[in-house]
């Protein structure tokens, strides 16, 4: 809460004074969204929840009311600003009330800086059709946070004239479900934890080889790497919960985990040894080809967990030092993708294919397998998964791809995600038939083995299905009117069918 006030109060510092300035109604733009689901079935079907930036519900029958307020950026070059504000009501949700999004934006030529919670998309994936990144999806609420950096890529002049391209930003946030996490494990079971005032860090930068209307190709190539830190571990015991760990936090703590360093004496043993905090991240490398009239992108994201997973290769030393070189086979795991955007026809505008193996995790090694070395070679990276912070999640929902199973979707109250060992293949196409109608449909089949340390007896496979029809009417071009039916079949999940409505109003503040 204290997080969330203080940035607040610098975004109204901001907002407002330019707004009494100058009042450019016209570039505010409304939106007022109304949702009913209902579901027969364990839950409310995977489709329905997933990937709506944490504002939906596993409940049978839920539904939201939002308003929002946004003004984008208008100016390409010098000095402008944005911001935005989404206030949400719910029923049969996690929290009745939503603060979705609040932010401020300030932009200066390429350089942007933004203060506040709002919703971003993964990198380099479709926007709605894609599972989302291995690391960051639209699957859980926003996280509030300082961010700066260059957002979209910008020709670095400096490097190779004008084939070079980059974009990078870091960004220092807080986890906002302290009183989510408290109800939710009020009755899990004794030696189960959770923790609160988690802080967290992330970094990337991507580069793009493109000589625009020149060559038809484009390689894009990036790192994410991303840190929990902070906050305080909770354990049930019989006498109620007890703090077991309050890890540290502070100034200089900011700076480890942006370098990032080892822990110092105030750290646990296990980030004294290693880096401080849950580090994880993504490696990205695509390639582009356009015609004048299709599109093709072919990718791949490696998930990495540590220095092995993330190289593929360590160095270890045994009792009289010489140095071996350790591999492993961390490659195995990644996200491919393929996305075909096809010459405009009513019958399809794009379609998607993605494949997911995290099976591997650097191998089911116990102890070091190259004889009289010290310490441990690698393998079973628990990916997703910490002992301190639990897992990679906020309120509930996985930050990163859906098809790793969030917390919430767990038997008993549990914070980790204990079936992050998948295989999953996953289709999206979309298409516009007509000015007033467009669609998409998801399908996914995913095949889960649980984990090397809690594996599954057998391995389970899930299927979810889901179709959308949007509809705007001519007459009306304010309004939007979106069903969408969906089904699950799965031993994991439930078996679930159902379906949404929504209505949506939308426009500019001047009417005009």
């Amino acid at each position: 809460m204290h997080f969330a006030i203080m940035l607040i109060f610098p975004i109204l510092l901001f907002v407002l004074p330019v707004q009494a300035q100058k009042c450019e109604w016209d570039n505010i733009k409304y939106k007022i969204e109304a949702g009913a689901f209902a579901s027969k079935g364990e839950h409310s079907p995977f489709w329905l929840v997933s990937n709506r930036h944490g504002l939906s519900s596993l409940e049978n029958s839920n539904a939201s009311l939002s308003i929002s307020l946004f003004r984008d950026f208008k100016k390409k070059n010098g000095l402008d600003w944005s911001y935005g504000i989404e206030l949400a009501g719910a029923l049969n949700h996690s929290s009745p009330f939503y603060i979705q999004q609040l932010y401020a934006d300030m932009k200066f030529n390429n350089l942007v800086l933004s203060i506040g919670s709002k919703e971003r998309y993964s990198e380099g994936k479709h926007p709605t059709l894609s599972g989302g990144g291995l690391t960051f999806s639209q699957n859980a609420r926003p996280i509030p946070q300082v961010r700066f950096g260059i957002d979209e890529y910008t020709t670095a002049r400096w490097l190779f004239n004008e084939w070079v391209h980059i974009k990078a930003s870091f960004s220092y946030g807080r986890l906002t479900d302290d009183y989510f996490q408290r109800f939710y494990m009020r009755n899990a079971p004794i030696g189960s934890r959770f923790v609160d005032k988690v802080h967290i860090h992330d970094k990337r930068i991507f580069l793009k080889i493109e000589k625009e209307n020149k060559i038809p190709f484009s390689i894009e190539m990036g790192l994410e790497m991303c840190t929990q830190f902070g906050g305080r571990v909770w354990e049930k015991k019989t006498n109620g919960d007890n703090i077991i760990y309050t890890l540290p936090q502070s100034f200089l703590q900011h700076l480890k985990v942006f370098v990032p360093l080892a822990g110092g004496s105030e750290s646990p043993k296990m980030d004294q040894t290693n880096v401080d905090g849950n580090v994880l991240g993504s490696l990205h490398l695509a390639v582009n080809y356009k015609t004048n009239r299709w599109k093709f992108k072919v990718y791949y994201e490696h998930y990495y967990e540590d220095h092995s997973g993330m190289l593929g290769f360590d160095y270890h030393y045994n009792r009289k030092g010489k140095k071996t070189l350790v591999t492993y086979l961390p490659w195995r795991d990644g996200l491919y993708g393929i996305e075909i955007t096809v010459p405009k026809n009513r019958v399809i505008k794009t379609f998607l294919y993605e494949f997911i193996n995290t099976r591997n995790q650097s191998g089911p090694i116990l102890q070091n397998p190259v004889g009289d070395m010290t310490g441990q070679a690698g393998g079973k990276d628990w990916y997703y998964n910490h002992s301190y912070y639990q897992s990679w999640q906020h309120w509930g929902m996985a930050i990163c791809n859906p098809h790793i199973l969030s917390p919430l979707y767990n038997k008993q109250p549990n914070m980790t995600m204990p079936y992050s060992r998948i295989h999953s293949h996953h289709i999206g196409f979309d298409g516009t038939p007509s000015k007033s109608i467009s669609y998409r449909i998801l399908a996914s089949c995913t095949k889960h083995w649980g984990t090397y340390e809690d594996p599954l007896p057998t391995p389970l496979t899930q299927l979810n299905l889901m179709g959308e029809i949007n509809f705007t009417p001519q007459k009306l071009q304010k309004w939007k009117f979106t069903g969408a039916i969906a089904y699950d079949h799965s031993r994991l999940i439930g078996n679930n069918f159902g379906g949404m409505i929504t209505i949506i109003k939308e426009g500019w503040l001047n009417n005009k």
